[in-house]
């Protein structure tokens, strides 16, 4: 396996992240905003299956995941991970539009949580603090 991927550009440390959300619109919406801060996007999955799977291969600093996906949704990615499911676990960002669906990832061991609003503020703001 690879070493996880940590990113220096011009003096300052850009985290490689894997998104994991159903919609794809807002897989690109994510991707846009988070390359437009500096970070790479290493990999996407529209499941929870897939989204262990990917992380697992690319060993990412950061997995953003949204808690509500067919496939074993972000609980159960949480439990997998939680599970040495790989060699490194990510910082995890969970985010839903539900607040019950946050608490149930704060309790599975997510790092932060971030309330789907559309103001990506929030969202980078965890990953500065990852």
């Amino acid at each position: 396996m690879a070493a996880p991927l940590t990113l220096v550009t011009g003096g300052d440390q850009m985290a490689a992240i894997v998104v994991a959300d159903d919609d794809e619109a807002v897989r690109i919406l994510l991707r846009f905003n988070l390359e437009l801060e500096g970070h790479v996007v290493v990999g996407e999955a529209a499941d929870g299956s897939a989204a262990v799977s990917v992380t697992c291969e690319i060993r990412p600093d950061v997995l953003v995941l949204d808690m509500m996906m067919p496939g074993g949704g972000g609980a159960d990615v949480l439990r997998r991970l939680g599970e040495d499911a790989c060699p490194s676990r990510p910082v995890v960002i969970a985010y839903s539009a539900s607040p019950t669906h946050l608490q149930l990832a704060g309790e599975l061991g997510a790092d932060a949580t971030i309330l789907k609003s559309g103001d990506m503020t929030d969202l980078m703001a965890a990953i500065a603090a990852a």
